[in-house]
């Protein structure tokens, strides 16, 4: 059964800050759960609209991205599990470690 990923995402935590560029929320720094060289999973404050674009940059690995959100989901503590999708391919986080 398909998940409907192209590719298997790794837990990794990396750095992230989220940043919704039709400024309805304001930057938020947070861990991302998981990566792929294609999405990433983050848990944060905030929530974010499917389709929303915002930008991703992660300083310590030298990554800057726009992003879609594909999902947003509340969880238990009012924080919201958001999948983003990348506009563009990150190699760094394509590889299994």
């Amino acid at each position: 059964m398909s998940n409907g990923r192209l590719e298997r995402r790794i837990a990794k935590t990396v750095k992230l800050e989220v940043c919704p560029l039709d400024g309805s929320a304001s930057k938020e720094t947070t861990l991302t759960e998981n990566v792929s060289g294609q999405g990433v999973r983050v848990v944060l404050h905030q929530k974010l609209q499917p389709r929303q674009e915002a930008v991703l940059i992660s300083p310590t690995e030298g990554v800057r991205s726009t992003a879609k959100v594909v999902y947003c989901r509340r969880l238990a503590d009012n924080r919201f599990a958001v999948g983003l999708e990348l506009s563009k391919r990150v190699e760094a986080w394509a590889k299994s470690y």
